[in-house]
């Protein structure tokens, strides 16, 4: 088995855990394996049986082969595929905006701020254009030169 493969399997698992919001106690409870044998396999540190990496995928609640590289992508990619699958189709567009937006934007600025619970950047950043430009007297707004 390549030095690469439990790696992977074990991010793929570490991920999906997370996303389940599960502490090692309450997946080894799940998966009905012990939490110290699990934090190897996340960490790649231990190789998986067939009858383990089942176990595992029940209390992941997820199919196992979704835990196994496919396609030419990495287990992680086709855990983050499959659950961006399933998400709301506005969840969906969002994240495709947080992630073709570039860093420098500032509507990207503010919904990363209202993320890490930081509202009064969120609320600095969030400033429709048109009242930056009038509270700085700059030039006029796109809706004041239509009126002409």
């Amino acid at each position: 088995m390549s030095d690469e493969l439990p790696k992977e399997v074990g991010r793929a698992i570490r991920v999906l855990r997370q996303l389940h919001g599960l502490t090692y106690a309450e997946f080894a409870e799940k998966a009905r394996l012990s939490a110290t044998y699990l934090r190897q396999v996340e960490r790649g540190e231990r190789d998986l049986g067939l009858g383990a990496l089942a176990l595992i995928a029940q209390g992941l609640d997820c199919d196992a082969r979704l835990l196994l590289p496919g396609d030419g992508r990495s287990p992680v990619s086709a855990v983050v595929a499959d659950r961006f699958d399933r998400a709301p189709e506005a969840l969906q567009e969002a994240l495709l905006f947080l992630l073709i937006e570039p860093d420098d934007s500032p509507k990207k600025q503010a919904i990363l701020a209202l993320i890490n619970e930081d509202p009064e950047r969120a609320r600095l950043r969030s400033r429709p254009r048109s009242e930056e430009r009038g509270s700085r007297g700059s030039t006029p707004s796109s809706s004041s030169r239509r009126g002409r």
